[in-house]
């Protein structure tokens, strides 16, 4: 029996972070992480990216993908967030690169004609020193649920699992010897179980004896043997690095024996490369004003809640409010990042704090739609997937002890007066919300919107400005007992 050790790197969500601060390393230092590992056997190593890069306000194309050529990727599936621009930018960015690494999406296709995305395929045979990695890319079902209806309405996501039961052959067929899920997948864990999408799949897959899967678009990093299967999900950012390696034996061609762990990128010590800080310069410099202008000073630092309400997601309502002058705002908590920090507020801080710059949409809605609203929510696969909405405007108390459908106890307007189910009250969201985003389409698509012309974080900007220094909201709007079934929440 001859060994061989085959190292692959992977991560997931880079969300082109280019530059270095407090919580993120940057492509720089990303870079040499994954040369620590590479350089000792460039032979042996892949590096794989399980999606969600472009989803970001300032680089959300080619230049993202010009980073990750830069870094040496090998191959990357598509996450959700690929599609939050449409088909056209999609398009353009996928020819951009797609003959330095292969684009893959075995589970997305068009919708009027059943074909993959151009420029995708739905695996890959690389072939290194003489080995055959078979790499098939799969993206969440839930992608449709997750970006702006407009943008995702030319495509069709079909099952995960019949596409991974059809390519994973094909690719042994080509010669494949090592099998690989690139899958941009949620899954969820602690110290004993595992469950989740993707571990969903493994469980159905299983009998076709993948040899790793990885995943992606949650925070959070795990490096485990699950089933036989190394499997591995970090990278957010680049502060981590999945590294599987496998052992191969050369004479039966078969992997025989894996072990994973997490690379630290943030915390632990790795230098700059001169070639890649000469490309991050160039791309940063035309938006030098969004990291050195600074808009306001927030006074203490205020956390994210994603389950439940927290002071972050109260003010940014409250901001938003303030600017649109209306009867309520609510968003997807899923949008905001994980704290709001004290200190000096720039343009960039706030790309932390809330992710996405999208037009606020306005409509009306009755007192009843409201209340069904928030019982949409709250239905446990919904929320699982979901996580909550912010909101302000309302008081709310949720009952976690009743069913599904049953669970709101009251909600109260800001005078403190119960919610006329007939009236018609002033709503302001997120164009993604509006779009039926968080599969609450069963209530928008009820609904009249009207663009406003006003982007969210330019309402955001002028609140800051106008209000200086910035304090965190009393907590105490959104009122439960028990605890929300199925809650996934990272923070």
């Amino acid at each position: 029996m001859t060994i061989t050790e085959l190292h692959i790197l992977n991560h997931a969500d880079y969300d082109g972070e280019f530059r270095e601060d407090e919580k993120t390393p940057g492509l720089s230092r990303f870079y040499c992480a994954i040369e620590s590992v590479r350089a000792k056997d460039p032979q042996h190593c892949l590096l794989l990216d399980a999606g969600d890069n472009i989803n970001r306000i300032l680089w959300h194309g080619k230049q993202v993908f010009d980073g990750l050529a830069l870094i040496g990727t090998d191959a990357m599936t598509l996450g959700n967030h690929e599609f939050d621009r449409g088909k056209e930018q999609l398009e353009e960015n996928i020819a951009h690169i797609n003959q330095t690494f292969p684009i893959l999406c075995s589970n997305i296709v068009d919708k009027m004609t059943g074909d993959f995305i151009k420029g995708t395929r739905p695996y890959v045979v690389i072939e290194k020193a003489g080995i055959k990695y078979g790499i098939v890319g799969c993206t969440t079902e839930y992608t449709p649920y997750m970006v702006t209806a407009s943008a995702f309405a030319p495509f069709k996501a079909i099952s995960e699992v019949e596409a991974l039961r059809k390519y994973i052959p094909m690719a042994r067929a080509e010669g494949a010897e090592v099998i690989i899920g690139l899958c941009h997948f949620p899954f969820y864990f602690d110290e004993e179980s595992e469950s989740g999408e993707l571990i969903e799949v493994i469980d159905q897959i299983i009998d076709l004896k993948p040899d790793v899967m990885i995943g992606g678009h949650i925070p959070g990093d795990y490096a485990r043997l699950y089933r036989g299967v190394a499997v591995t999900k970090g990278g957010f950012s680049g502060k981590s690095l999945p590294h599987i390696i496998l052992q191969f034996d050369e004479q039966s061609r078969k992997v025989v024996g894996a072990r994973c762990e997490i690379i630290d990128v943030l915390h632990d010590h790795f230098d700059h490369d001169e070639r890649i800080d000469a490309f991050v310069a160039e791309i940063v410099k035309p938006y030098q004003y969004y990291f050195d202008e600074v808009i306001g000073y927030n006074e203490r630092t205020m956390k994210m809640r994603l389950s439940c309400e927290s002071e972050m997601g109260d003010f940014l309502c409250d901001a938003v409010m303030d600017r649109m002058k209306s009867d309520i705002v609510y968003f997807n908590a899923t949008s905001c990042g994980r704290q709001f920090p004290e200190g000096e507020i720039t343009r960039y801080s706030l790309i932390s704090v809330m992710g996405f710059n999208d037009p606020l949409m306005k409509t009306m809605m009755t007192g009843r739609q409201i209340w069904q609203l928030f019982e949409l929510v709250h239905e446990p696969e919904r929320y699982g997937n979901n996580g909550n909405i912010i909101f302000a405007g309302l008081n709310v108390k949720m009952d976690h002890t009743r069913p599904a459908g049953h669970k709101v106890v009251f909600i109260h307007d800001r005078n403190g007066n119960d919610l006329d189910p007939n009236r018609l009250y002033t709503v302001i969201t997120s164009e993604y919300m509006a779009s039926g985003g968080n599969d609450t389409s069963k209530l928008t698509r009820q609904l009249n919107y009207e663009n406003t012309g006003v982007l969210i974080h330019d309402a955001l900007v002028e609140f800051i400005s106008q209000q200086k220094t910035i304090r965190a909201p009393q907590l105490g709007r959104y009122i439960f007992v028990g605890q929300p079934e199925n809650d996934n929440s990272p923070w």
